[in-house]
């Protein structure tokens, strides 16, 4: 059993070490089976494609950087510091996949873009609960303005600031615009008066 978990977690090892160095176009089964020291037959033991093997990476990458995610947010003492790595962390998550996820969305055979969407709509709501969380924590501190619709504003920072919907830009402009319209009022209120209330 130990063997089996140790094969499996060099195959994603030696994935997601040619991802981040090649891109997912430019990365093939044979590339991951020479990188993982395997044999290509073993590949396909444990996964049926290279697009099984994206998806399990990217995954596991998810999975280990909510925890860090929530892990930095946890040690951070006050509001502000909470709200600023809550922020912080998964926009440096986005510069750093933005290109690999978007090859793999050009490149990723019809079949897999569902699973990919759902994928990525289960970190969207992994991300607005951990923002939800500190949003939530300083209102029940008095940190943050009672006036401030939490629900809206964990909403405004996750599509505006995160990227929670970069490809409506692109696949649909017009919707795009008449978001912003919508949320420019509440851009401006945060831009000029924040959230922490003064003396705090």
């Amino acid at each position: 059993m130990q063997e089996v978990k140790d094969k499996k977690q060099l195959i994603l090892d030696a994935a997601e070490t040619l991802l981040h160095k090649y891109g997912y176009s430019k990365t093939s089964l044979d590339d991951i089976a020479k990188e993982a020291g395997l044999g290509k037959g073993t590949i396909y033991y444990y996964f049926e494609s290279k697009e099984d093997i994206f998806l399990a990476v990217a995954r596991l990458h998810s999975d280990r950087y909510f925890a860090l995610i929530k892990k930095s947010i946890a040690a951070e003492k006050s509001f502000a510091q909470k709200f600023a790595t809550s922020i912080h962390m998964p926009i440096k998550l986005v510069y750093e996949h933005a290109p690999i996820l978007l090859d793999a969305i050009k490149n990723l055979p019809t079949q897999y873009l569902n699973t990919l969407d759902k994928f990525r709509m289960e970190s969207k709501q992994d991300m607005i609960s951990i923002l939800n969380d500190v949003i939530q924590e300083g209102l029940a501190e008095g940190a943050i303005i009672e006036t401030i619709p939490a629900e809206r504003l964990v909403s405004i920072i996750f599509d505006w600031f995160l990227l929670g919907d970069s490809n409506i830009i692109v696949q649909h402009p017009e919707e795009f615009i008449k978001k912003a319209e919508a949320d420019y009022e509440w851009i401006v209120q945060l831009m000029l008066y924040g959230l922490i209330k003064r003396g705090n």
